[in-house]
């Protein structure tokens, strides 16, 4: 059995450290005005320490979205029955993105800062780009396998995946801008009614 050395604990303590705080300063002021001072401060570290730990801001910004997308990812495989329909499915892996964003606020606060979600991605800083890319390929997918299983209406799946996207983006915004006054089962329920309306039409 191997031991991580007490340097490798350090690290991994420190990269942990500066990627929750840039998560938060980050949402604050987006990428290109947020300083590596203020993360540092942020992080209860030296801003020597947070150059030791991360060569530069975009490789912090890469870190953040690669772990959070990896964890995004964690939580949709898990979501959804194998016996539900192709829509069901579906809905349940949008309902496990709404729920992972409202679980890391600072992640939700942080994208709906970018703004755009399904018509920017491909602006998006470094990482981002991919990670929201792969999001809408997912997506996608789903859109082709609910048309393909369930015979809904015929709808381009990359349409459809944006279509999905701008629903999170306006619930998940609208909860944060009133102040999270409901319960997020309550959003997740009302987007998917939805979404259920606008792919299934009249069924």
């Amino acid at each position: 059995m191997s031991v991580v050395s007490v340097a490798e604990a350090r690290h991994a303590m420190y990269r942990q450290q500066v990627l929750n705080a840039a998560e938060i300063e980050f949402g604050k002021a987006g990428f290109a005005d947020t300083r590596m001072d203020a993360i540092a401060a942020t992080a209860g570290l030296s801003l020597a320490t947070v150059y030791k730990t991360f060569a530069g801001k975009g490789e912090i910004w890469d870190a953040l979205h690669k772990d959070r997308m990896d964890a995004l990812l964690a939580s949709v495989e898990g979501s959804g029955d194998e016996g539900q329909s192709g829509l069901d499915r579906l809905l349940a892996s949008v309902a496990a993105v709404a729920r992972f964003l409202a679980d890391n606020p600072a992640y939700l606060e942080l994208n709906i800062r970018v703004g755009g979600w399904a018509s920017s991605y491909h602006q998006a800083h470094g990482v981002q780009r991919s990670v929201w890319s792969a999001g809408i390929d997912m997506l996608a997918a789903g859109i082709q396998h609910a048309v393909d299983a369930d015979r809904l209406p015929a709808i381009r799946p990359q349409i459809g995946a944006a279509m999905v996207v701008s629903a999170l983006q306006a619930w998940l915004t609208d909860w944060v801008v009133q102040e999270r006054d409901r319960d997020i089962d309550v959003v997740i329920d009302e987007m998917q009614q939805h979404l259920r309306r606008m792919l299934a039409g009249s069924r």
